[in-house]
């Protein structure tokens, strides 16, 4: 019996420092449960007066090969009533996936609050969620 809890344990530990090490392990794990992770941003690529773009990295998503990638906005971080989303397909041979979604129609000179997210097309979400950020228009 101490020989099998040792053999789990020395297995559990190995499973942990594999996926601490090596950080595509990590996105190997996160890609076969069908749960992406936020592994860059999101973050400001451009902006002007009317329009920006938000950027960011997940890791793999499963499922199907089209992807969105969508941005809650609004000017109060209590409001993010408005939505802007963009498509994307994944490449199986990359272990992440770039998300770029433009937001237009904005008021130039103004602060808005966003978070991000990205669903599979047929609409199930890949697990990926941002805290709210900020940006300003020009």
């Amino acid at each position: 019996m101490r020989r099998l809890i040792l053999a789990l344990a020395l297995i559990v530990a190995f499973a942990c420092l594999t996926l601490l090490l090596f950080p595509a392990a990590r996105a190997i794990a996160a890609a076969t449960h069908g749960v992406a992770q936020i592994t860059a941003g999101p973050e400001l690529e451009s902006t002007n007066e009317i329009m920006t773009i938000i950027r960011w990295t997940t890791t793999h998503p499963g499922g199907t090969d089209l992807h969105y990638g969508i941005v809650h906005y609004g000017t109060a971080a209590t409001n993010l009533s408005q939505v802007a989303k963009s498509p994307n397909r994944r490449n199986p041979s990359q272990p992440d996936m770039i998300f770029r979604v433009r937001i237009a129609g904005l008021k130039p000179q103004t602060t808005y609050y966003y978070t991000v997210e990205s669903t599979s097309a047929t609409g199930l979400n890949d697990g990926v969620s941002s805290p709210i950020r900020t940006f300003k228009t020009r």
